[in-house]
């Protein structure tokens, strides 16, 4: 991908953990950054804010729990942004308890997937005009997880650990059709699991998983570093790239199943009102 000195870089979530290290680091870099958070005026908005002196760095106000809010935000980003050169799906939630949105939706599912499958899709022309661009969706280990296409509001039963894999799952199978549709235009769409992370994520999680997360976790900007890192290396023309940390590795299971790829990304058009 080259130097990012310059180009549009899009981040969700990026007012703490490694959303606000990736932006502080493009930004460093030259990059013109924007970030899309759920409230400009947070601490995490007045942090970014004062990157402003390392070079543009620019907030939009982005609800992810309402699709009407990743469309507006959308227009935002592709009325000032003739380009999108960088696209990183990276904020999520972990809910202990069942939650729906304003939609009507299961929050996890909505906020860590289908409000990213929206915005994807409402800056494509952006992204490929960009002719070299990376879509970047941040995952984890899926190998194991299957979605239940009957239940994915999760309303026959709820954990919080399944919610977020199954989550992460459908960010991967939507990956392999985003990377169909931006075929031959030198864009690349990468799956990123940056490994266990330090940050506020895991917040009102289970005490004995944020103490092994504290032990053994890398730090947010450790993991914005090896998230800069693979934007150099090639997916497949037409295929998702899966990278854990630094390193590319195959994908199993589901996650290879492009039958169930399509269906998800025909229901997932239904839900965000794509005709």
């Amino acid at each position: 991908m080259g130097s990012m000195r310059g180009k549009v870089a899009v981040i969700t979530g990026g007012t703490s953990g490694i959303g606000l290290a990736t932006a502080s680091a493009l930004a460093r870099q030259g990059a013109r950054v924007t970030v899309l958070c759920r409230r400009t005026g947070s601490d995490g908005a007045r942090k970014l804010a004062a990157l402003k002196v390392l070079g543009e760095v620019n907030l939009v106000e982005c609800d992810l729990g309402r699709l009407a809010s990743v469309r507006a935000a959308a227009r935002q980003v592709a009325d000032r942004c003739g380009v999108v050169h960088l696209l990183v799906n990276n904020a999520g939630v972990f809910l202990r308890e069942r939650a729906e949105s304003a939609d009507g939706l299961e929050m996890t599912f909505q906020v860590n997937y289908l409000s990213h499958f929206l915005l994807s899709n409402l800056l494509l022309d952006r992204l490929k005009a960009a002719r070299d661009a990376r879509v970047v969706n941040m995952v984890a280990p899926v190998d194991s997880i299957r979605l239940d296409f009957d239940d994915l509001m999760s309303k026959r039963s709820y954990s919080f650990l399944s919610a977020s894999a199954r989550s992460k799952l459908a960010l991967v199978l939507s990956a392999r059709r985003l990377a169909e549709r931006l075929s031959g235009t030198g864009a690349q769409v990468l799956c990123y699991y940056p490994g266990l992370v330090r940050s506020g994520l895991f917040e009102g999680t289970s005490r004995v998983l944020k103490a092994l997360i504290d032990v053994v976790g890398a730090t947010p900007a450790q993991a914005a570093a090896n998230l800069l890192a693979i934007l150099a290396e090639a997916a497949p023309a037409g295929s998702p790239a899966f990278f854990e940390r630094t390193r590319a590795r195959p994908l199993k299971g589901m996650a290879t199943d492009a039958e169930a790829a399509s269906r998800l990304w025909e229901m997932s058009s239904r839900l965000v009102g794509f005709t």
